[in-house]
């Protein structure tokens, strides 16, 4: 893993992608992170998941599987005050 400046970036662009092709790039930027991701040769999909539709898909039926088996944990809060108003927050942790 490679990380770089902004400034750096700017001076030698072409190095920096070529070095994509091999390893991380990282490129910090006052408290902000990025990364030179190399996508090949065609353009994706514009999507703004980081896999695929058939991945998500099961890996929500999986979880979905697992909360019907009781293979989840939930967890509650009861509330009283002003925003829940005697209410209680409950969720369940489903493992990815």
């Amino acid at each position: 893993m490679l990380v770089i400046s902004a400034r750096e970036l700017t001076q030698n662009q072409n190095k920096f992608f070529e070095i994509a092709n091999k390893q991380r790039v990282i490129i910090k930027k006052k408290n902000r992170f990025f990364q030179i991701v190399d996508l090949g040769e065609m353009i994706p999909e514009l999507d703004d998941t980081y896999m695929t539709k058939e991945e998500m898909f099961a890996k929500i039926d999986k979880g979905i599987a697992e909360y019907k088996a009781g293979k989840t944990k939930t967890f509650c809060d009861n509330r009283s005050d002003a925003f829940f108003k005697k209410k209680s927050l409950c969720f369940s942790l489903i493992t990815f």
